[in-house]
């Protein structure tokens, strides 16, 4: 597959002060003299760009999240060292991926504008399906940093590579939220009448990454990214009432992904393409990654959660699950994971799993959803219902992350019964919590094991929105920057270099204290 790969002014920043001009000339082609490229391809393209922030890799796991949002949502267990709370170099990376992801969703654009009215129309789908998967990963970037650069990002293959007509402005992060949610809405009543050619059919068909062309699919991820962001925003003054009208309207029309069957993800289908996992062992078993947190591990010893088995392994020199405590000294910490004392993440499921998906949206996660949405809205009966099908479902999803095992040493050699399931079900209890609050702190400890590792972002997120679970951390007292887990990441150093005057109108935010928009509580 041919296609453009222009590399954007704010992929490239980051290491402009160790490029010599050749390098810099080699970044930068000449557009003209660019292989040319087509819709489907530029499409494919542009969904691959960026892969290894959803399939599961050692670029995104042990350069990204190892030091960040794995570390402040304690999916992982970690030692008390100096600068843990400092998201540190890592920001560069996800920045710089992600402004080479939007730069080819705008060379998409700009090859869909050359076409003649009539083709843009029959391509329609391209552009709604792009859209779809750019806000989802756009909700993440404004999620870690707040304000981005958006509407004039990207576009570098339009001035001619002319880089100083490229800086681009900084979008506020509310109106962001805002576009993607009508945008989206937009996108949902389109996807229920929209006709495809046979010639458009068979080439979406073959350059959906993630779908295969099933338009079903697509209207699910459409209005399950959509649920998410809503419930996201749903404490936010200015659009609660929004978020309650849409969620129950889109409850309504029951276009969701509902169950694991239809989950949405990026999928390893061969060992024999770069769309692999290859890496991920390195990136989890390396440096102590894949070490079980205690929270999660208490919770499960105390309740038999069925999931336990599937997740963890025993510590090589224990007799019992058990987590790395977050409020010893790193001294201890690290002795007792040398001693093997320590449960690590299943390295049968998950760290040698060269089949791991990556996912984007789940039916436990947008059940959870929905068990908050009726929680705060007072109907405690649903709330039960869809949380209870919440773990059902999540259990279900471990467990068959185990098919396609690659080393079986590790994995379980029976899956959970029916009557395990229910029995964990039934001790959590989720009926005598009498109060919505009671309910929530259920639930929020429910995403908090479902998103564990796997979706790290989204937990992240989560807790900084609800402050919850209510997790312990030891303070870093060495640190004469940030003593405790920050509330965003703060821009690469490369913004308020080469991109000066637009970061100056962000500058005052860009701190490790500064919240979300959404993190009102």
């Amino acid at each position: 597959m041919k296609k453009l790969l222009y590399i954007s002014l704010l992929a490239v920043t980051a290491f402009f002060s160790s490029c010599t001009q050749n390098d810099f000339e080699d970044a930068y082609k000449d557009p003209s003299k660019v292989t040319t490229t087509d819709v489907p391809k530029q499409f494919a393209g542009f969904m691959k760009i960026n892969f290894e922030d959803v399939i599961p890799s050692y670029w995104n796991y042990f350069t990204v999240i190892r030091s960040t949002s794995l570390t402040y949502t304690q999916a992982h267990g970690f030692s008390n060292t100096t600068g843990r709370y400092i998201p540190g170099p890592a920001v560069n990376d996800r920045w710089g991926r992600y402004y080479k992801f939007i730069t080819q969703y705008r060379e998409l654009e700009k090859v869909m504008a050359a076409l003649p009215v009539a083709q843009q129309t029959e391509n329609r789908i391209y552009t709604i399906t792009s859209t779809i998967y750019l806000y989802d990963h756009t909700a993440k970037m404004i999620d870690n940093f707040g304000d981005i650069p958006f509407s004039e990002a990207g576009k570098i293959g339009s001035t001619g590579g002319n880089y100083a007509n490229a800086l681009p402005k900084y979008d506020n992060q509310i109106e962001l939220y805002t576009l993607m949610l009508d945008q989206l809405k937009t996108f949902s009543t389109e996807l229920n009448t929209i006709a495809l050619t046979p010639k458009v059919e068979l080439e979406f068909k073959n350059q959906d990454l993630i779908n295969k062309g099933n338009l079903e699919s697509w209207k699910n991820y459409c209005n399950s990214l959509r649920l998410k962001l809503l419930n996201r925003v749903s404490a936010f003054p200015a659009l609660s009432a929004r978020a309650n009208t849409e969620i129950a309207q889109i409850i309504t029309e029951a276009k969701l992904v509902d169950e694991n069957s239809e989950n949405i993800a990026f999928r390893v289908y061969s060992q024999d393409t770069d769309l692999d996992t290859a890496g991920f062992i390195d990136a989890m078993e390396g440096s102590n990654n894949n070490i079980a947190p205690k929270p999660m591990i208490d919770h499960m010893n105390a309740n038999n959660d069925p999931r336990e088995p599937w997740l963890f392994e025993i510590g090589e020199k224990a007799t019992v699950f058990t987590g790395l405590d977050p409020t010893l000294t790193s001294g201890v910490q690290d002795q007792l994971i040398v001693d093997g004392k320590i449960a690590v993440y299943n390295r049968s499921v998950i760290s040698r799993n060269k089949w791991l998906p990556g996912t984007l949206i789940n039916a436990a996660e947008v059940n959870l959803i929905l068990a908050e949405y009726y929680a705060r809205n007072n109907n405690a009966a649903a709330a039960k219902t869809y949380f209870e099908k919440a773990i059902r479902q999540s259990v279900e999803y471990y467990v068959r992350l185990g098919d396609k095992a690659d080393v079986l040493t590790w994995k379980p050699t029976t899956e959970p019964t029916p009557a395990e399931i229910e029995a964990y079900i039934t001790k959590i209890n989720f009926g005598g919590a009498v109060t919505a609050t009671d309910q929530l702190a259920l639930i929020a400890f429910q995403k908090y094991i479902h998103y564990n590792i796997m979706q790290a972002d989204e937990s992240w997120a989560e807790q900084r929105r609800l402050k919850l679970p209510a997790l312990l951390f030891q303070d870093d007292e060495t640190s004469t920057v940030r003593k405790t887990p920050p509330t965003r990441w703060t821009y690469p150093n490369s913004e308020s270099v080469y991109n000066t005057a637009n970061y100056n109108t962000v500058k005052d935010k860009d701190n490790l204290s500064t919240k979300i928009f959404w993190d009102v509580k």
